[in-house]
């Protein structure tokens, strides 16, 4: 790729041979600064001690030649930074190339094996809208990676043990007077359960299990996610008996003691806060017992990468989890992402969302009024880490003050340009010959940005750069449909006509890795 050939002669470019720096190429934001930018010489130039704009001019002298196939014209702008001007034919290669890779997948992550566990709704109830964030960036992020090379596990685990709290307490709102959603799932298997074993855990459980496949139902037909694995904590953990194997380890290396009738684990030697409570003093197991056996398994997977997508009350648990990981040696690349809270925007409106779930909003009505597509876009159009406003007026619009409706409908107009040019001849105009009009251009380097925005991604986790770059795109496109006109009554402008089709192609795989719909008309 064009990228590729610049990095590779700035890293052997004889001014800084032997550095340890790898170059920065990125596309500019001021075509005026050229069509790529590096700023090597910036960060290179206290290494061999010398000014970064001295640095860049011998630098520039050194790899213009090299480069003259794909680069009109090299410069050195502002206290160092370079800038370099493409040929046209460069663009149109690498328009090309970006056709052939979306046809596969890039190569990035080639031979990783990654986790991903999001969701992880406790089975006790519906899930709401703060279980959005998880999921659909969980998703999307799933989508990114997979087409970036790695093979990709997504894995749901359910907290389900009959000796957790949770299922007790689940079990108490059942045989009361509890949530109307859960009471009237139970009506009908209440009378199924023994005398001898209507305990609050049983009843809890047995619950538990009625809700979870009723949240697998919703996640997997309303929101479109496909788990490979659904992981039960008490099949997998309780019923096993792995915790009390995971509970001899520890014993064994010397990381627990008894303190107050409980079993505490010296998470405080490795980085955490404070020990932990891995066995109650009543001697059933913490769910932090449970999360490392969990842990455990995945890393004996042998995944090169296990990546985990937990709530915002989730943040405290995030230096227990890496303590135990140095302490028992788990190998592979290991993160947490926390999701930050989510609010509704128009509040007049919000009571009239939810009335079986009292003061919190289910996902499932959210969806239900504004669409699938529209609330996976707003769920990822912001960092994972800050807290996300979803604006229901911005979301019902049907005009470009909608980001969703504005990226979908230049789809459409694409599609249906594509449409309109088939029984018609075609002229003699060559991609190479439209190639030099501005907005052409800039809709060009624009589709070549895509390789970019997923390599990022891949290395950054910033999901939400795809709805930035689908935006943009279709905001590049807007600027070219007004300036070149592709179909005419008698004919099509052939090299017009093949940027609409790579610009619907590339905006189709955008939309596609954030699970959005690409619609033909509208």
């Amino acid at each position: 790729m064009i990228k590729d050939s610049i990095i590779k002669a700035l890293i052997e470019s004889t001014p800084l041979v032997g550095s340890k720096v790898l170059p920065n190429v990125t596309f500019s934001a001021d075509k005026k600064n050229g069509d790529l930018t590096t700023n090597f010489a910036l960060i290179t130039a206290k290494e061999i001690e010398t000014s970064p704009k001295i640095l860049a001019e011998k630098i520039k002298k050194d790899i213009e030649v090299g480069l003259n196939g794909i680069v009109e014209k090299i410069e050195v702008a502002g206290p160092g930074f370079i800038n370099f001007f493409l040929r046209d034919e460069a663009i149109i290669s690498g328009l090309k190339e970006i056709e052939e890779k979306i046809k596969k997948s890039f190569e990035y992550l080639d031979g990783q094996k990654i986790n991903v566990e999001f969701i992880s709704a406790n089975p006790t109830g519906e899930l709401h809208i703060g279980h959005g964030r998880g999921a659909f960036y969980g998703d999307a992020l799933s989508n990114v990676l997979d087409f970036s090379g790695a093979r990709v596990t997504r894995e749901f685990y359910i907290n389900d043990s009959k000796e957790s709290n949770q299922i007790k307490e689940l079990g108490k709102t059942a045989l009361g007077e509890g949530d109307v959603y859960l009471t009237e799932k139970l009506k009908t298997q209440i009378e199924k359960l023994e005398k001898n074993s209507d305990s609050i855990s049983d009843v809890g459980f047995l619950l538990s299990n009625i809700v979870q496949k009723d949240n697998q139902n919703f996640i997997e037909k309303d929101l479109g996610i496909k788990f490979d694995v659904w992981y039960s904590e008490d099949e997998k953990l309780r019923a096993s008996k792995i915790n009390d194997k995971t509970l001899v380890e520890l014993k064994k290396k010397d990381l627990v003691y008894e303190k107050d009738g409980a079993i505490w684990l010296k998470t405080s030697e490795y980085g955490d806060d404070e020990d932990r409570v891995v066995v109650r003093s009543d001697g059933t197991a913490s769910y932090f017992l449970s999360d490392i056996s969990y842990h455990a398994n995945k890393f004996s997977r042998g995944y090169t990468s296990v990546i985990d997508i937990w709530g915002a009350d989730h943040h405290g648990h995030v230096k227990r989890i890496e303590a135990v990981k140095k302490m028992l040696g788990w190998q592979g690349d290991f993160r947490v992402f926390i999701t930050q809270l989510v609010s509704l925007k128009e509040s007049g409106e919000i009571s009239k969302m939810s009335k079986r779930a009292g003061n919190v909003i289910l996902l499932s009505d959210l969806v239900n009024e504004f669409s699938i597509d529209v609330v996976r876009w707003f769920f990822n159009e912001k960092t994972l880490s800050t807290h996300m406003e979803f604006d229901m007026k911005r979301a019902r619009e049907q005009t470009d003050k909608n980001p969703v409706f504005y990226v979908q409908y230049a789809h459409a107009r694409m599609n249906s340009i594509i449409e309109k040019s088939k029984g018609l001849p075609e002229d003699l105009v060559e991609l190479k010959d439209v190639i030099k009009e501005k907005s052409t251009r800039e809709l060009s380097l624009k589709i070549m940005q895509f390789s970019e925005t997923i390599e990022e991604i891949a290395k950054d986790f910033q999901v939400n750069k795809l709805t930035t770059y689908a935006y943009e795109l279709a905001s590049e496109f807007s600027g070219f449909y007004r300036d070149v006109r592709v179909v005419s009554d008698d004919s099509y402008n052939k090299g017009a006509l093949e940027i609409v089709m790579s610009t619907k192609n590339v905006l189709a795989k955008t939309l596609s890795l954030l699970g959005i719909s690409a619609p033909e008309k509208m």
